[in-house]
Order: C-alpha cells, then sequence, then structure tokens
C-alpha cells in the first residue's frame, strides 16, 4: 500500500494537490514552507499514532491548526486498487481505517525521544509483528472480569453467611437446653402436654414457612433490581439516525432498521413477560408471608393458653419456637451457602481456562519479540544491541494495586512495590480471593493483620481489575561505544537518532514518513547509514522524507522531490519531479547546497585538498 496523492483545500496548505511516487519521496524547502505541516496532515488523515507520550496531542493540534475548517485527501492504491481517505477537523474517526495499515510516522522530536520511553520503545518492536485482531483477546478479557465480578459477589455474600450463621452452634445449644426445660415441665400438668403438642406441630410448618417466605423475598429482590438494570438499559438503546438525503442513495440501512426494530420489540416482549414474572413473584411472597403470619397468630394463641395454665413455660415455649425458627433459617443458609461456593468453583474453573488462553498468548507475543529482536541483532549488529525483557513494565499493575489499596488503611504505596516484586498480578489477586493470610504475611513480610487488610482491600472491584492487568515486556536498545555497550538511557541526542533509526529502517513493508531524520547527525552517519537504509527499503515500500540534507534525495536517488514554499499566508509546491529534473536540481542547489557559488567553491576546496590528504595519509 502506498499514498498516490495528497490533495488538501483550506487552511494553510489550502491548493496543495501533489501526487507521490511508490518509492523515495522528498520534501524540501525552507524553514517555515509546510514540510513538516504535510507529514502531520498524512499522520491525521490515516491515523497514524504517534509513539510517544505527549505527542499524539501535539500531532493532532498541529494537523488541526495547519487544516482549520478545510479537507485533507489522500489517495491509496496497492497496485491492484485505489481508494480515498478523507478527513476534517470535525471527523473524529479516520474514514475506512480498517481497509488499510496506517503508515509508521516518526516526527523530529518522536525520533529524539523514542528510545527513552518504555512503550515506545515495545511499540518499535511490535511495529514488526503482524497485527494482531483486538477483538478475541478484549472478549476474553472482558469475560474474565464478568466471571471475576460475579465470583467477588457470590464471595462476599457467602461472607454475610458466614457472619449471620456463626450463632449457628449456640443456638442449637440454647434450643436443646430449653427443649430439656420444657420436657420437665410437661410433667407439671397434662393440659399444658396437649398445648405444647399443638405448638409443636406448629413449629415445623411456621419454621418451613418462614424460610419459604424470606427465599422467595431474596428471589424477589434480586430479580427486580435486575430486571430494572435491563429495563433501563433498553431504554437507553441507540436509534438509527434517519438517512441523509444528502447521501445520494436510497437509505442503505432500510434492512438493518427493520431488522432492529424486529429484535427491539422481541426484546420489549421479553421485558414484559419477565415484568409478569416478577408480579407473579410478588404475590407469591405475599402469600408466603400470610401463610406466616397466619402460623405465627396460632402459635401465639397455644402460648397464651399455656400462660394462662402456667405462668412462664410460655416463656420457655416462646423461646423454643423463635430459636427453633432461626435455626431453621440460618440452616437453610448453610445450605445456600454450599450452593454459593459450588457456583464460585464453577465460575474459577472456566476463568482458568481464560487466564491460560491470555497466558499462553502473552507468552506467545514475548517469543515472537524475541524473535524480532534477534533478527534486528543480526541486520544491525554488532553497533547496535536489542534485548527483550520479559514481564517488565510494572507500572501499570502498580497503579492497579495503588487503586485497589487506595482508603485501606494500609500504607500501601511502598506495600504496592513489594507486591509487584513478588507476584504476579493473578497470583496476588487468588490469593486474595482464597484469603491466603498466611502465605501472604510469610511472602511479603508483614503480620497477619496486614495480610488480612490487605486481602479484604483486593476482593473489592478494584481488585478484581488485577486478572487483567498486563506486565508488558521491556526492550533495553544499546550503541556500542568503544568496547563496550552503552544504555540507551545514557546516549546523547544524536546517539539516540543513530540507534533508533536503523531499527525505523528495517520495516521493509510498510509505509515510513520521516520528518527531519537528520537532525543531530553527522554527515557520515547520514551517508553511510541513513541514506543507504532509506534507499534499500524504498525499492520494497514508499518512503517520505522531509529534510534539509542534500545527501538524502541526492545519494538516495528520490524519485520525487517536492519543493515547498510559502508567501506567508499560504504554503505550496513550487516544483516536483525527480533529481534529474531542472527545476529541482536548481532548488536542491540553492536551498540545500547554499546556492550554486558555494556549491564551487566547496567542489574547488575537495579538489585541491582531498588529494593531498589522501597523500598524507
Amino acid at each position: 500500500m502506498w499514498i498516490e496523492s495528497i490533495k488538501v483545500e483550506g487552511g494553510l496548505l489550502h491548493g496543495f494537490d501533489q501526487r507521490f511516487s511508490r518509492k523515495l519521496n522528498v520534501l524540501i524547502g525552507a524553514r517555515g514552507t509546510g514540510k513538516s505541516s504535510v507529514i502531520e496532515l498524512i499522520r491525521f488523515c490515516l491515523g497514524a499514532r504517534s509513539y510517544t507520550a505527549g505527542s499524539e496531542q501535539h500531532s493532532t493540534e498541529h494537523a488541526l491548526g495547519v487544516l482549520g475548517d478545510g479537507k485533507v485527501t489522500i489517495v491509496l492504491s496497492d497496485g491492484k486498487q485505489r481508494f480515498e481517505v478523507s478527513r476534517t477537523a470535525q471527523d473524529t474517526e479516520v474514514e475506512d481505517g480498517d481497509r488499510f495499515e496506517p503508515p509508521f510516522v516518526f516526527s523530529q522530536a518522536e525520533i529524539e525521544s523514542i528510545g527513552l520511553q518504555s512503550q515506545s520503545r515495545l511499540r518499535l518492536v511490535d511495529g514488526f509483528l503482524p497485527a494482531r485482531p483486538a477483538t478475541p483477546a478484549s472478549a476474553t478479557s472482558s469475560r474474565i472480569r464478568s466471571l471475576t465480578g460475579e465470583i467477588r459477589t457470590l464471595l462476599a455474600e457467602i461472607d454475610n453467611i458466614d457472619e449471620r450463621t456463626a450463632e449457628l452452634p449456640k443456638l442449637q445449644s440454647t434450643l436443646a437446653t430449653l427443649k430439656a426445660q420444657a420436657k420437665a415441665q410437661t410433667s407439671v400438668h397434662k393440659e399444658i402436654e396437649g398445648f405444647r403438642k399443638s405448638l409443636n406441630e406448629l413449629t415445623p410448618p411456621l419454621a418451613s414457612a418462614r424460610v419459604r417466605a424470606e427465599s422467595i423475598e431474596r428471589v424477589v429482590d434480586s430479580f427486580t433490581e435486575w430486571l430494572e438494570e435491563v429495563d433501563a438499559a433498553v431504554d437507553r438503546h441507540p436509534l438509527f439516525e434517519p438517512w441523509p438525503t444528502q447521501a445520494g442513495t436510497a437509505d442503505e440501512l432500510a434492512d438493518l432498521r427493520k431488522r432492529e426494530r424486529t429484535a427491539y420489540g422481541r426484546i420489549r416482549t421479553g421485558i414484559e413477560e419477565l415484568n409478569t414474572i416478577a408480579e407473579e413473584l410478588r404475590k407469591k411472597l405475599a402469600a408466603a408471608q400470610s401463610q406466616k403470619t397466619g402460623f405465627e397468630n396460632r402459635a401465639r394463641d397455644v402460648r397464651q393458653k399455656i400462660e394462662e395454665k402456667q405462668k412462664g413455660a410460655s416463656a420457655i415455649d416462646k423461646q423454643i419456637g423463635d430459636i427453633t425458627q432461626r435455626v431453621s433459617v440460618l440452616t437453610s443458609l448453610v445450605e445456600l451457602r454450599t450452593q454459593r461456593t459450588a457456583r464460585i468453583t464453577s465460575l474459577e474453573e472456566q476463568r482458568e481456562k481464560l487466564l491460560a488462553q491470555n497466558d499462553a498468548a502473552r507468552q506467545e507475543r514475548t517469543k515472537d519479540r524475541e524473535k524480532i529482536a534477534k533478527q534486528l541483532n543480526v541486520d544491525l549488529g554488532p553497533a547496535v544491541r536489542l534485548t527483550v525483557l520479559p514481564y517488565s513494565q510494572r507500572l501499570a499493575y502498580v497503579s492497579a494495586l495503588n487503586a485497589a489499596l487506595r482508603g485501606s488503611g494500609l500504607r500501601y504505596a511502598e506495600l504496592a512495590d513489594r507486591i509487584a516484586e513478588t507476584y504476579s498480578p493473578v497470583e496476588i489477586a487468588r490469593l486474595a480471593e482464597a484469603r491466603d493470610t498466611d502465605t501472604i504475611a510469610k511472602d511479603l513480610e508483614i503480620t497477619d493483620e496486614r495480610a488480612a487488610r490487605l486481602c479484604d482491600a483486593l476482593r473489592g472491584d478494584a481488585g478484581g481489575a488485577l486478572f487483567t492487568t498486563i506486565v508488558e515486556d521491556d526492550i533495553r536498545i544499546a550503541l556500542m561505544d568503544g568496547a563496550d555497550y552503552k544504555e540507551i538511557d545514557f546516549l546523547s541526542m544524536g546517539q539516540r537518532c543513530t540507534v533508533v533509526l536503523p531499527v525505523i529502517l528495517r520495516h521493509l513493508e510498510r509505509m515510513i514518513v520521516l520528518d527531519q531524520p537528520e537532525d543531530h547527525l553527522d554527515n557520515s552517519f547520514v551517508v553511510d547509514t541513513l541514506v543507504k537504509g532509506i534507499a534499500t527499503r524504498s525499492a520494497r515500500a514508499q518512503t517520505i522524507v522531509a529534510t534539509h540534507n542534500p545527501n538524502i534525495p541526492v545519494l538516495g536517488s528520490a524519485d520525487m522531490v517536492i519543493h515547498l514554499e510559502s508567501d506567508g499566508s499560504r504554503c505550496f509546491a513550487r516544483s516536483s519531479g525527480s533529481t534529474n529534473k531542472p527545476a529541482i536540481v536548481g532548488a536542491i542547489t540553492t536551498i540545500m547546497e547554499g546556492g550554486r557559488e558555494a556549491f564551487a567553491r566547496r567542489a574547488e576546496f575537495y579538489a585541491k585538498n582531498l588529494p593531498h590528504a589522501a597523500t598524507k595519509s
């Protein structure tokens, strides 16, 4: 794929309409004539991302400032078909962005600083990898988050059940004692025995009625809350806007509109059925509560009769009845806990499979990066060396930990770093879910109390995000300086460019757009490395370069040189063509060589002195 032409309507470059070669294209001109502006319009129109933090906004602002209320149109071709991509300042997305891969665009500032940022170095290497389909990985992570959210909800419910059932053993012991006391009193009055028998007969159905009422009430509460959320979500469904009359065609979305209305109607029908179910649930709840009240009233009448016959006996019977009901309810919660635990086990198994898929894809990505680094070392070594450091970028991981621990009362800044050094995100998330305070306390060298608070904090929603938190690889880039390698962080600006540019130019299949790559470079590197690299890749893929260095168009044998000028209010192409076109030769000589006289004087200097220099050497 290559850029066949660029046309600008409106703004600083209004009237710019230029064809490009599929090989090497060079933009030349004095400073302020629009070379960088053309490059930023290419980036903006084709949606090419910036490579360094902060440069994205700067590039967009530059393009919008140049474009104003105008429009830029680029014609792309792959040799078989060609299509136009247009964009204005009002367009939030790139037109037909799924039909092409955007070019690699590097501004002067990006070339200077790309090697200093971990994410930028990683993107530099990832640019050599085939484009990944974003949907499957994104869907897997989304499913993991959904499963984790459900697991966390069930864990919170189990915690609540454990808290409520903690008194069950004590209640069972108290009930046994009260029943023993009641049995002793039944020998006093046979008449009371009859009432007690009636009360005992009422107690099981009363307990069952209460369990049924509470169970139905829980179902009603959760179902009603969910149904309200579904109803609200459906009410917010986006409408298909009317087909614009200016589109020039019949409504291309008519069939989809009809299907959308049909689908929406089915959803509404389903919601109506769900509302009917909710209403029937409420009726069943009312019936269950009414039945429970009836049993309670009958039990109260029997206790009153017992009270009349034996002072104090009804108090014991009331306690027995109340505690029996409480024991029944708590026993049902124990059964519910067993069900919830089984559900958690099932969800965890599903999540583990998805995590394994993510991990396998992640490891494969690292291996691919290592292959790219190895090949680049072969191509660029020994001067340049790249090393992949697996799972080394922990900034996002530490940020996720800080977000989860904020408000926990723990001094989490130092603790988050220690966790990141000790565990992967998934490992600490699993330990927190399991409340494995012993392992956490031992590994992190903290008290059991701090470990428990850490688990509580990481069992929240923010902690659940750890299951999909990515710890990225880092790329170490070094330049041979004498006999030793020097890391890119310790290189001068010129040395950094010396390292980064050869890596960029190893992209032999994609369009590359460079803005003044020769800045901070000596001419020997420009000729020996930069020009050769550009010439090598330009035989296979399009290269567009804005430059002030004559060696790039001349020694690179540029197929198209575009000479830009400015009249103070507008930038325009004065001339364009190959390097043997007289107007282009004149532009290169005047602008890049300092004029014919300066060029002639340098030629005379070299002619006189080079032979002597060769003799002396």
